[in-house]
């Protein structure tokens, strides 16, 4: 996931937006403040590790933050943590330098994003998930739109998501025109309304998200990542270029502000035992996208369901 580094300005916005956080950092009487970052996935899990801790007697607060600058804020002691996706790893680990941030551990629930494709795509191009089919003119003519000719189209998320596809697409050789979507969404809606036709599609694709669990396609398989892929050209099938690999897979991450994890030992055995699997959430999450449930009702309901095992975190 996501985003692109935010400005001074959005961090100072941050900060305003939790006024009472320098004071709760030292006095626990305090709310225990946690960013929302408008991504599904992220938020339903923000808020149900929030609803577990409001359950063991946190007063729990929330606030609308850049996903970048939530790292920040876990720095600054205005939140007091933040879900961290593997694809962003620099990220989170650039606010761990200062030693006013630590890596709680992992949420239990794995990640992965990269190049996604409904089944039928195999159709118009033999030889997929294996990327070499998409350098195939028959396959890019497919996918290629009035729009787009000759190359294909590629259905990307929004513009400030951190996607590799043109260094990708150059590094491999493949002939694709992204196309950025105006939220999570329209990504899905996109590609999932094309697939439902049988009409060729490509684009970007994540999980832990409904959909792109869901069975009805994959990913497409490049490489395996590496770190020097992204650094060293000689890395790799093309010595001429970086990203010639796929995206980084992994899990999604806690990382905590550490005066907090200090100071509260509870909250801290709560935040450690916390483990979720994505059926778990799978449905929450397609009740929020698909069905329109506002995020607190779904995660309120989730809450009911499970109680064995959010309680079980606390225990």
């Amino acid at each position: 996931m996501k985003t692109e580094t935010t400005s001074g300005a959005a961090i100072l916005a941050l900060a305003l937006m939790a006024p009472t956080a320098t004071v709760h950092a030292k006095d626990w009487s305090g709310p225990v403040v946690i960013p929302t970052v408008s991504d599904t996935p992220t938020d339903v899990i923000s808020k149900i590790l929030g609803a577990t801790l409001a359950e063991a007697g946190y007063r729990v607060s929330y606030v609308e933050a850049d996903y970048t600058a939530s790292f920040s804020g876990i720095q600054t002691g205005d939140l007091e943590f933040a879900i961290c996706w593997q694809s962003t790893w620099e990220l989170c680990e650039g606010a761990t330098e200062s030693g006013k941030a630590l890596n709680a551990g992992t949420t239990g629930i794995s990640s992965a994003e990269g190049w996604w494709y409904p089944l039928a795509l195999k159709e118009f191009c033999p030889g997929l998930p294996n990327w070499k089919a998409l350098k195939e003119p028959a396959c890019m003519e497919a996918l290629a739109t009035a729009e787009t000719a000759p190359k294909a189209r590629f259905i990307e998320g929004p513009a400030d998501w951190v996607m590799p596809v043109e260094e990708m697409a150059a590094a491999f050789g493949i002939n694709v025109e992204p196309i950025a979507s105006g939220s999570a969404a329209a990504l899905v809606a996109t590609i999932s309304t094309a697939a439902r036709r049988k009409e060729p599609v490509i684009g970007w694709g994540y999980t832990p998200h409904w959909y792109f669990m869901s069975g009805e396609g994959e990913f497409v398989q490049f490489p395996e990542y590496a770190e020097e892929c992204q650094t060293d050209p000689a890395w790799g099938i093309n010595p001429d270029a970086t990203h010639d690999c796929g995206v980084q897979t992994g899990s999604l991450w806690i990382f905590a502000n550490s005066e907090f994890l200090n100071t509260e030992e509870k909250a801290k055995a709560i935040i450690s035992a916390f483990q979720l699997e994505g059926d778990q959430v799978s449905s929450v999450l397609k009740s929020i996208d698909l069905d329109g449930e506002p995020l607190d009702n779904a995660v309120d309901a989730w809450m009911s369901k499970n109680e064995a095992v959010w309680k079980s975190w606390i225990d």
